[in-house]
């Protein structure tokens, strides 16, 4: 441990950790066993951590203890003071600083989807969506990764209303099955993939991003010219687990507690 880490504080940070992450309430002998802590030690950290309110003891026969109301607080206090385009707009800079491509967010709205923020690459395509204009979700990548986080009656339900899959270029999907099945293959994968549908000449790989209460409240990617990447299945790989690494994390950072973008992820 470095000299500059309070040994003390570090224990406390690592009591609440195990226990945010136990799926039960945990006792004084559990926790001291798990993170070989000195039982005396770890009593009165779990003490002094129960008095400023950010543990709960939830059974005073077992002395089992909980996450408390003061740490949830804390990181709304957090939530609330760290704007979500800004903490997605520093996500999108790291992207085009490691991917070299260009990477965009954007919200869904009324069964569309609205480009929120861009950060463009100079060695990478660059696109005429602007900031605010919106596209249909079932021919990007960024809507495909939103349709993959619903079920497949609701997915239907918004084709139908919007419309359902017409050609936008000569690689749009149009046939429902193949389709449904191309989102099941995202939530296999973990990420979306746009293969020349909205533009011919763009190749996009895109991730959902999750909000605190666990809804999908929106999605990034990173677009490429297609001729970069048509032969290259390894770079495709490795942009489309760089997507989905990027959005689980943002949405960590939003308040998301899941571990996955897809319940099958």
């Amino acid at each position: 441990m470095s000299e500059k880490i309070n040994r003390s504080v570090a224990r406390a940070l690592e009591i609440m950790e195990l226990i945010a992450q136990s799926k039960e309430d945990l006792t004084i002998s559990e926790i001291s066993k798990s993170l070989a802590i000195p039982k005396s030690t770890t009593f009165d950290i779990l003490y002094t951590l129960l008095e400023k309110g950010y543990l709960e003891q939830t059974s005073e026969k077992q002395k089992t203890f909980r996450l408390g109301m003061k740490l949830f607080q804390t990181g709304a206090h957090y939530l609330d003071r760290t704007p979500f385009r800004d903490v997605a707009h520093a996500t999108l800079e790291n992207l085009v600083e490691t991917a070299g491509e260009t990477a965009f967010l954007a919200i869904l709205n009324k069964d569309e989807l609205v480009y929120l923020d861009k950060v463009e690459s100079p060695n990478s395509v660059r696109t005429s969506a602007r900031i605010g204009s919106s596209n249909p979700l079932y021919c990007t990548g960024l809507g495909k990764a939103i349709l993959a986080t619903l079920p497949d009656d609701e997915v239907r339900a918004i084709l139908k209303r919007t419309g359902g899959l017409r050609p936008v270029t000569p690689y749009t999907i149009t046939d429902e099955a193949q389709f449904m099945s191309i989102l099941a293959q995202a939530r296999q994968q973990g990420y979306a993939i746009d293969d020349r549908e909205h533009n011919s000449e763009v190749f996009c790989l895109a991730a959902p991003v999750y909000n605190l209460h666990g809804h999908v409240s929106a999605a990034i990617s990173v677009a490429s010219l297609f001729s970069k990447v048509k032969d290259d299945r390894q770079k495709i790989e490795v942009l489309g687990k760089m997507i989905s690494a990027a959005a689980l994390e943002l949405s960590h950072r939003i308040g998301y507690r899941g571990h996955s973008l897809y319940v099958s992820g």
